[in-house]
């Protein structure tokens, strides 16, 4: 086969380094190019480029030491190593009860276990998450192109999730507002518990801090720096930034709602944590066992293990194992505000759903409404309120961690708009003011005969 090309050159062909071709496109008999991809790209004027030679490499060229290839291992954190752990495992199990081989898997494997999930009518989130677990664990573990085949598998997730969309209502929590927070933290006045003034302490941050449930249970004491007019604190573990870079939040102090302010609950839980020498290195909000001591999650599930995934002893575990055992789940944290309100509602059951509505509740508006509060409420709440007072919209998702014009953070306000700008009322208004005596009586007939077709 000829390997003639027509190549735009400058004078005639030469070694890299030689004089130009003329930059006009010619005939260039002889040229290999053979090592050429479609990426390869030859600039006019310009002498060729060397041809690449692959260096020889010896086995030290693919060693790196061991303690390097623990910094490797400790990137991801405990939490989602497990969670990924768990999905591989359910992965292999359902591969060897059918029989079929789960490393490298096929794309017919996976297109089989994301139909299985479907059918067994799973939440699309869980299944992505899931999917995408298989798939990145077949490339990291298996040399070669062994990435199984996902087109399939996405256009059946997309038309599972467009169907469970058709008949699921929106999961999320119902904004805690204001007058809600307060009534939750009326509950931990009244209980007195010191597991109540870490409860406090995470209903009033959050709140304020707008964040997720994961956040606060990051945080480190160190983290956090009180002042007398405000506190500063260090956000970290970030859902949207996860390379490490730190977030500076300022959080006011609420002399106007001394009840709920963050600075004053946030220093109360710290002075209770140093009287049960709390570590300073160790997570901000920690379990407590009944007579409020810190509680100690190291169990089987729990225990660190060493890079080959055996458990460490007790003896070696590290500082930083010990930070990592002292962190609350997202879940806990979760279980915690559920609770609260929960409590919280029978404070304010006595009202009417009338009464309460027009005192502002919103997460207690009613026991069904109580009973579907998650910690994203205290999220979606702070948000909201700081939307109605005017704040620009950009300043509340810079706080939030949003993106700007972020569809989910315009959710919860999209609710106000509706409620301060009813189109609908603007528009009777409008026809009010338009219209003069003389057609309001003629118009009045017409009302009362849409009003008997009405009956």
């Amino acid at each position: 086969m000829s390997t003639e090309v027509e190549v735009v050159v400058d004078g005639e062909l030469v070694e890299a380094g030689g004089p130009a071709l003329p930059a006009v496109p010619v005939r260039a008999p002889g040229l290999d190019v053979s090592a050429f991809t479609r990426d390869t790209v030859l600039v006019a004027g310009r002498p060729l480029p060397a041809p690449f030679v692959a260096p020889q490499y010896t086995a030290v060229d693919f060693v790196i030491p061991e303690e390097v290839a623990e910094l490797i291992e400790k990137g991801p954190k405990e939490n989602t190593r497990r969670n990924r752990a768990n999905q591989i495992r359910l992965f292999e199990k359902w591969c060897a009860e059918r029989g079929r081989i789960a490393l490298p898997c096929t794309t017919a494997t996976l297109i089989a276990y994301v139909g299985d999930m479907i059918l067994r009518k799973l939440d699309p989130d869980t299944i992505a998450v899931y999917k995408s677990a298989v798939v990145t664990w077949n490339e990291e573990q298996t040399p070669g192109s062994t990435r199984p085949g996902t087109r399939q598998v996405t256009a059946m997730l997309s038309a599972y999730r467009a169907k469970w969309n058709r008949t699921r209502t929106d999961k999320q929590s119902p904004a805690i507002r204001e007058v809600d927070l307060e009534e939750m933290v009326a509950v931990c006045d009244e209980q007195g518990r010191p597991a109540d003034l870490r409860d406090a302490a995470i209903a009033t941050l959050g709140y304020h801090l707008l964040s997720r449930r994961i956040e606060l249970a990051r945080l480190i004491v160190t983290h956090v720096t009180l002042h007398r007019d405000g506190i500063d604190v260090r956000l970290v573990d970030r859902k949207t930034h996860k390379d490490g870079s730190v977030f500076e939040a300022w959080i006011p102090a609420r002399d106007d709602a001394p009840h709920i302010c963050p600075v004053r609950r946030v220093r109360t839980w710290l002075e209770y944590g140093r009287r049960i020498r709390q570590p300073e290195d160790q997570a901000l909000f920690r379990a407590l066992d009944k007579a409020g001591r810190l509680g100690v999650r190291l169990t089987p599930q729990t225990r660190p293990t060493h890079p080959d995934g055996t458990p460490k002893t007790d003896e070696e575990l590290t500082p930083e194992d010990w930070t990592e055992l002292s962190f609350l789940s997202g879940e806990t944290i979760n279980k915690y505000i559920k609770a609260l309100a929960r409590k919280a509602y029978t404070r304010v059951a006595h009202l009417t759903e009338d009464e309460r509505v027009k005192l502002g509740y919103n997460a207690l508006r009613d026991a069904t409404t109580a009973g579907r509060v998650t910690a994203h409420g205290l999220r979606a709440g702070g948000a909201t309120e700081l939307y109605e007072s005017g704040i620009p919209e950009d300043t509340i998702a810079e706080l939030g961690d949003w993106a700007k014009g972020s569809t989910a953070m315009k959710r919860y306000f999209r609710k106000i708009k509706s409620s301060n700008e009813n189109a609908w009322a603007a528009a009777r208004e409008k026809r009010k003011a338009g219209a003069g005596p003389e057609d309001q009586g003629a118009a009045a007939p017409q009302q009362q005969a849409r009003v008997g077709l009405q009956v």
